[in-house]
């Protein structure tokens, strides 16, 4: 361990006597911890794993790099303080953004933690009781949430002393100590109250759900947040007088550091004080006590699992078979011919619907869209802006229609990559004259799912609000999109669909196809919008892309062995 998991270890072992009274054994739950932490630091760095470094080294340096990161989000969150007329309105969005950023924290980056499956192989066969199993593993949590918490609240606190006083200091960290454990318990909460309504199968694909809908909300934040500090409603807001305020537990945080830093003494203030210390501690024996047994018997289950279990597994798999068959088949026979390119078709629209790592990977790409969507209204437009004929809205639905090439692009760089690359041997034992007919199938198959639903509603939405005279631009933007598409793949997309191990996707000239990934539809939506107001050269273009299209589509399918990069 490092100097300082092992100040952060002595820290959370100090409270003996309250582990006793729980029930906690002491000297497993600090070996559990010490073993715990010093498998942590084994680890190898995120960055540089091509050259196997000293472990004082790569330690260290892994963890200055968390504390700067947290710390770049921490000065990033000050401009809260920029919002508001009193320091509790100020204090209470700072300490919203800060509950909201360790549960991120927590479940995109120690879902892991939160759910060890060693455990089973390791803690689960020895002696030790589940209140100690528990405590260990929040325990755990805290030390490795706290080298993101202290950075991140340091800025904010250093802030709130400038504005408020030195008095401030003190009920500050009391409370960032408080909201962290809310925070690492609520999660728990949540993750054992999940496996406790669902099967522990579906647990994962619940999970990584949410972790899409996290990310694709920090990216809509990132845009929104600052432009509403520019509103001079946010700037003379004041928290207090917004209707049941006194119900969330960012509200009690902040009024509680204002009556302890000698703000003045209200009864309301004295409630919020109670309730941001007891609230937090009543949460974790909550967590021990009740929900720690069965936490046990569904995290074996997990990775094992009883009979039963899967037995409704299979029963259900088979089910989900017959309707993804049903769904999936006579999509497959509109756009694919049969054979290899039908073959890669079904197989990649399986693993598009199974994959938790192709999702996370991809499916934030439509908070951009989303972003697109939302930004007309954050720049004093109003509805009248999107009425019929509008080239305001003609402009933002021509961008819309070339930004759905962004998920289209996300899914062609991790078409070739997969954790189960090994799946993939089908395709090299069987007598394939051309694999490239493979690939055109998965390229279609992702076509299909991540292009043509928006764009036929974005074509829709157009013939809506702007009448049957730009369907020849939609039209033609939805040509040049499968244009694109498929021009991409043809370039990058040289190897067969998922058959690749996912280490791999980060070697080779990652920059340069993401560059190449934004310039084309960058380039061919610009050069549309100058000619949109040509009919006949829309006309031409409409032609043009459809030849160009059918042709590399073409080539895609005479692409061979010698061609691919194994």
């Amino acid at each position: 361990m490092n100097f300082i998991d092992r100040f952060l270890l002595r820290v959370v072992m100090f409270p003996t006597f309250l582990y006793n009274k729980l029930g906690v054994d002491t000297l497993q739950l600090r070996a559990i911890l010490t073993a715990k932490l010093t498998m942590d630091n084994r680890r190898p760095a995120s960055f540089g794993m091509q050259k196997r470094r000293a472990d004082k080294k790569e330690i260290n340096g892994a963890t200055l790099k968390m504390i700067l990161s947290g710390l770049i989000m921490g000065l990033f969150m000050l401009f809260s303080f920029a919002v508001g007329s009193g320091m509790v309105t100020k204090l209470a969005l700072f300490m919203t953004m800060f509950i909201f950023m360790v549960c991120l924290t927590l479940i995109t980056d120690f879902t892991s933690v939160l759910i060890d499956i060693r455990d089973n192989l390791i803690l689960l066969p020895k002696p030790v009781s589940d209140v100690t199993f528990m405590t260990g593993r929040l325990l755990h949590i805290a030390i490795r949430t706290s080298i993101v918490v202290f950075p991140l609240s340091v800025p904010a606190c250093v802030t709130a002393a400038i504005i408020q006083g030195p008095a401030i200091i003190l009920p500050f960290i009391l409370m960032i100590v408080m909201m962290t454990l809310l925070s690492i318990f609520f999660i728990n909460a949540v993750y054992l109250l999940i496996l406790k309504i669902t099967t522990p199968a579906k647990f994962q694909n619940i999970i990584g759900s949410i972790q899409i809908v996290f990310v694709m909300i920090v990216m809509l934040a990132y845009q929104v947040l600052p432009r509403m500090i520019n509103s001079s409603i946010m700037q003379h807001i004041s928290i207090s007088e917004i209707p049941f305020v006194h119900f969330v537990p960012s509200f009690w945080f902040a009024d509680a550091c204002m009556l302890l830093s000698g703000a003045g003494f209200t009864v309301e203030a004295m409630i919020s004080l109670v309730l941001s210390v007891v609230v937090p501690v009543l949460s974790i024996w909550v967590v021990i006590r009740f929900f720690a047994p069965s936490f046990n018997q569904k995290l074996g289950m997990i990775t094992g699992g009883t009979a039963e279990q899967n037995v409704a597994t299979e029963k259900s798999g088979a089910e989900k078979q017959v309707i993804k068959q049903s769904f999936w088949q006579p999509i497959a026979h509109w756009f694919t011919k049969p054979g290899a390119e039908r073959a890669g078709f079904l197989f990649a629209s399986h693993m598009i619907t199974r994959s938790r790592d192709f999702k996370m990977k991809v499916y934030p790409s439509f908070g951009s869209i989303l972003i697109i969507c939302i930004m007309p209204f954050l720049q004093n437009h109003t509805l009248t802006d999107v009425s019929l004929g509008s080239p305001k809205i003609f402009r933002l639905l021509l961008l819309l229609m070339y930004m759905c090439s962004l998920p289209m692009s996300a899914a062609l760089m991790q078409v070739s990559y997969s954790d189960k690359f090994k799946a993939s041997w089908i395709f090299f034992v069987t007598p394939l004259e051309c694999p490239g007919a493979v690939i055109s199938g998965s390229v279609k198959c992702m076509v299909v799912f991540f292009l043509i639903p928006f764009a036929m509603i974005l074509t829709l939405v157009g013939v809506a609000l702007q009448g049957y005279t730009v369907l020849p631009n939609m039209l033609l933007g939805c040509i040049n999109l499968l244009v694109i598409c498929s021009l991409l793949a043809y370039l990058s997309v040289k190897k067969l669909p998922f058959s690749t191990a996912q280490e791999a996707s980060t070697r080779g000239n990652t920059f340069v196809r993401t560059m190449l990934f934004l310039l084309i539809p960058v380039t061919i939506g610009i050069v549309h919008w100058l000619l949109s107001g040509f009919l006949w050269a829309i006309l031409l273009w409409i032609v043009i892309s459809s030849v160009a299209l059918w042709l590399i589509f073409d080539e895609i399918k005479k692409r061979e062995w010698s061609n691919l990069n194994h």
